[in-house]
């Protein structure tokens, strides 16, 4: 019964930040379409489906849509979990086949939307048995960030650096992923808007863009042939960062859900070349310290490009990987 209860007031408050957010969108049917399976997933968490059950509900998703389903189910897990006053820790009640980043931003959208009701702990002695806690906090600050941009359908800098849990300079870099992701919602294709958020925040311009090529590029994958010229829509000096957005989107995406490497290796170039450059590194990403790992392996890798065309050596190295 309280999960009906707050099954309808989630849907009520989702519909409410659709209806602002699509006010300025370009594309009001790619928004709809990832809410409608972020909203999906919401309902499953919030009553606790799982096992076979959720099984099936994943399984009428489709491929380019999972993470936003584990996302939302991540999201009513948490909001589960928090008004019912549960102790322990959720994530060990997280079924997803994977999707433990869409977990921390699920979770951070939560946070940033749960108002009045409460919040989910962060609290480090709350999740000691999760080594990736730590070193991904800042997905959790970047899920609430989005949360904050879409209740307001606007980008308002006081909000979002007084969100709860900011701590250091690299939990702010999160925050400012999670206002790029959030922006690409409530500015589909509206290159114009894009551009002018980008140029009115130029000392976290470098993670909004990043944040903002995660999102062009995920809510894409089932036309994966528009995502460069959405990019290229965009000043050429944000370029650079978009693209590491983009090949930060597929190294998430690979490392989430394993089943999307056939779908994958149909992509057309120069994405194809982004995702055998994760291909060929994802094994070192694991373990402490990985963060840091894909930062440096990423910049190297994005500084041979020519604009939006990649190193002229790249091609060669594609077939090399495909071909083990």
């Amino acid at each position: 019964m309280l999960s009906t209860a707050l099954d309808l007031a989630i849907r009520w408050r989702m519909n409410s930040i659709i209806s602002a957010g699509l006010r300025s969108s370009d594309d009001a049917a790619l928004v709809r379409d990832v809410y409608d399976h972020f909203r999906k997933g919401i309902t499953a968490g919030l009553s606790g489906t799982d096992g076979t059950e959720v099984t099936a509900l994943e399984a009428c998703v489709p491929w380019n849509r999972r993470l936003f389903f584990w996302e939302g189910y991540a999201f009513g897990l948490c909001c589960q979990h928090a008004v019912l006053g549960r102790s322990g820790n959720l994530f060990k009640r997280y079924p997803a086949p994977g999707f433990r980043f869409m977990f921390w931003t699920g979770l951070g959208f939560w946070n940033g939307a749960s108002r009045p009701m409460p919040a989910v702990s962060l609290k480090p002695a709350d999740w000691t048995d999760v080594a990736e806690f730590e070193e991904e906090y800042s997905l959790i600050l970047g899920g609430s960030s989005f949360a904050a941009i879409a209740q307001t359908a606007s980008v308002d800098k006081a909000r979002i650096e007084d969100l709860a849990g900011i701590r250091t300079a690299a939990d702010l870099d999160g925050v400012y992923l999670g206002v790029g992701r959030a922006i690409w919602f409530l500015y589909t294709r509206n290159h114009r808007k894009l551009a002018a958020v980008l140029d009115a925040h130029p000392d976290h311009a470098r993670d909004i863009a990043r944040g903002l090529g995660v999102a062009i590029t995920l809510t894409q994958l089932g036309t994966p042939e528009r995502v460069l010229p959405e990019i290229e829509a965009l000043p050429s000096s944000y370029w650079p960062h978009l693209l590491a957005g983009s090949l930060m989107a597929f190294t998430c995406l690979m490392m989430d859900d394993v089943r999307v490497a056939e779908p994958l290796s149909r992509f057309p170039a120069p994405l194809d070349v982004l995702i055998a450059e994760t291909r060929s590194n994802i094994a070192s990403f694991g373990g402490p310290g990985w963060t840091e790992r894909f930062e440096g392996l990423g910049e190297r890798h994005i500084s041979r490009w020519n604009g939006l065309r990649p190193p002229a050596d790249e091609p060669a190295a594609v077939e090399q990987v495909a071909a083990q």
